[in-house]
């Protein structure tokens, strides 16, 4: 995936916002480019962010991890 990808990713759930507070820590920290974008969507979806809460690179990764691992051993893709 690569970084304009990741952006529309954010884009297209809402999470423009959480996009611009996280977008270079979260390309820096993990390599997105063995990704697939369809994962990351459902993460998104999946997943309640609020505005107002701090979220973390570590913390926002963490679960994404968890998430992508659960949909690739349950063959979910």
């Amino acid at each position: 995936m690569t970084e304009s990808q990741l952006e529309a990713a954010f884009d297209a759930v809402g999470y423009s916002i959480l996009y611009e507070k996280l977008k270079y820590k979260i390309w820096v920290a993990f390599n997105w480019k063995e990704d697939d974008v369809d994962i990351l969507e459902r993460f998104l979806s999946a997943y309640a962010f609020e505005e107002d809460e701090e979220i973390h690179c570590n913390e926002f990764l963490f679960h994404y991890k968890i998430y992508k691992n659960i949909v690739e051993k349950n063959h979910w893709n």
